[in-house]
């Protein structure tokens, strides 16, 4: 038996321009056929980057699947057409009223990616911000690994709504005191995205500072902590300046126990500016904290705050070098020297010695510093 010149093993392998059709008409009729969820987001998946308008009704469908890993895909495949999807936007809109949280959760996932395409539906969104809900059958099967844990915005409508009111523009934005309103829920993972969400929505965010250091004074989740130090300094960011008392809590929190609240914390300072300059001394205090996590942070900040930040490079420098850190830590300190200027540059000879390093994730960083400076005959 012979197979035709397109076919090889199981996959088609058409030349092109025929390829791209074949493959998608493959996998539409998986969508309209199998009723098994894992043959149904092998399926989507092949979507995701590669949407065929063609297909676009099969894939809206599953949005309303019954399986979560489905509705992922799904809005994976939707979300990442963009603009393609426009034409489809008022059929995923109808989602919003469904009788399934899930398929809620969903359709505002991917009229969230389609930005100011999706401005007319803000009001309908926003309705999402009162659902007291969450889709508990998704944390149940994460819990035992029966299934990977989802992102809270596809099983929490609060989260959903707030994640995508700043993408709409104008129109979203507009929503930000109801969105500052649940920063006293219950649920962590909406105290986290409603706070996420107002660090997102420009001068109209900021404009609800006060509520979030409200919220910041009395949270104890870490993950919620974390999310209003970022936003408090996206605020800072939409202003231009951050606040004095902003700043001062931001400063507090570098003595957290928590690494990812330092780490906000210190992200949070490479932002503030001048601001900053009465705590450059605790700022690099953080380049010898016991978490990477906060050393990462720490060297990015350094970079960010410019000449005040520059005095730094040598301390930076050593970090590279340091053997016993891990790779991640050395190559993002490799990374904020090559935004250091000319204090940066001066240790071009001294990066040059990291190609040889016995880590490719350093070796790559030291790649970058050279080629950033002007110094890419060392490779």
């Amino acid at each position: 038996w012979l197979k035709p010149f397109w076919l090889k093993g199981n996959a088609l392998s058409l030349p092109s321009p025929f390829y791209s059709a074949a493959m998608a008409a493959v996998e539409m009729s998986r969508l309209s056929v199998s009723e098994d969820p894992a043959t149904k987001v092998r399926a989507l998946e092949s979507f995701v980057g590669a949407y065929d308008a063609s297909c676009g009704d099969s894939i809206c469908q599953c949005l309303a699947d019954g399986d979560m890993l489905v509705r992922e895909a799904a809005a994976r495949a939707l979300a990442s057409a963009g603009d393609s999807v426009l034409p489809m936007a008022e059929q995923i809109a109808k989602l919003l009223v469904s009788g399934d949280m899930g398929a809620r959760c969903a359709a505002v996932e991917v009229l969230g990616a389609l930005a100011s395409g999706a401005a007319p539906y803000a009001t309908s969104i926003a309705a999402l911000l009162q659902e007291d809900v969450q889709d508990a059958s998704a944390a149940a099967l994460a819990a035992p690994c029966v299934a990977k844990k989802q992102k809270d915005a596809l099983r929490i409508p609060k989260c959903a709504a707030a994640e995508a009111l700043p993408k709409l523009g104008p129109s979203g934005r507009s929503f930000a005191a109801a969105v500052a309103k649940l920063l006293d829920d219950k649920l962590p993972e909406v105290r986290c995205a409603a706070a996420a969400s107002l660090g997102a929505m420009g001068a109209e965010g900021a404009a609800h500072e006060d509520a979030v250091m409200k919220a910041l004074a009395s949270e104890r989740d870490p993950r919620a902590v974390a999310a209003a130090v970022h936003a408090l300094a996206e605020m800072g960011r939409a202003r231009g300046v951050p606040s004095f008392e902003a700043v001062a809590a931001v400063v507090k929190l570098l003595s957290s126990q928590h690494p990812g609240v330092r780490s906000a914390a210190v992200t949070a300072l490479g932002v503030a500016g001048e601001q900053a300059a009465p705590h450059m001394a605790k700022l690099f205090k953080c380049l010898s904290d016991r978490s990477p996590q906060v050393k990462i942070a720490a060297v990015g900040a350094l970079a960010e705050l410019g000449p005040a930040g520059q005095v730094y490079a040598a301390d930076v420098a050593r970090l590279a070098h340091d053997e016993w850190q891990l790779p991640s830590a050395r190559a993002a300190a490799i990374d904020a020297l090559a935004l250091m200027g000319d204090r940066g540059a001066a240790f071009e000879d001294e990066v040059a010695e990291l190609l040889a390093d016995p880590s490719e994730e350093v070796q790559e960083a030291a790649s970058r510093f050279l080629q950033s400076i002007g110094g890419g005959y060392y490779t």
